[in-house]
């Protein structure tokens, strides 16, 4: 995807501008990198709650990219979705492709925990923490 695809997540209304604000995305990457250090601590004992760590910090990774460039979400249903189809669109020059496409299934893997009372084994949680730690990591160089 490229400049095209988030222009065209622009005309479609998923993002919107916004002021650029490089301050408030190095703090959201801080606090992302900080659910991921609390994932880790707490993966033995509540699998699932690391896994909602990592799946927020994944979330807030992308949400500072689009801070730093001055786009933000729209309102209502579809926020998480929207974030996502942003990140393959506006990420494809950092080279985690493989890892941006578990997006969604990282995401339906949260929704089923959230509403569904699915629970997620360890492995599963260290399966998420190399793809979110990649994500975050290489959006953070980006800022």
């Amino acid at each position: 995807m490229s400049e095209a695809d988030v222009q065209r997540l622009l005309a479609e209304k998923k993002i919107r501008t916004a002021v650029p604000d490089p301050e408030t995305a190095q703090a959201e990457i801080d606090v992302a990198r900080r659910h991921i250090a609390s994932a880790e601590t707490i993966m033995a004992n509540d699998s699932t709650l690391a896994f909602t760590a990592l799946y927020d910090a994944m979330r807030k990774g992308i949400a500072a990219h689009m801070r730093s460039r001055g786009y933000r979400v729209t309102r209502g249903a579809g926020a998480h979705a929207k974030t996502g189809e942003y990140a393959l669109a506006a990420l494809d020059h950092l080279d985690i492709g493989s890892h941006l496409d578990e997006f969604d299934a990282l995401r339906d893997l949260r929704n089923q925990s959230e509403y569904e009372a699915l629970h997620l084994d360890v492995e599963e949680v260290r399966e998420a923490l190399e793809h979110v730690r990649a994500i975050v990591e290489a959006i953070a160089s980006d800022l």
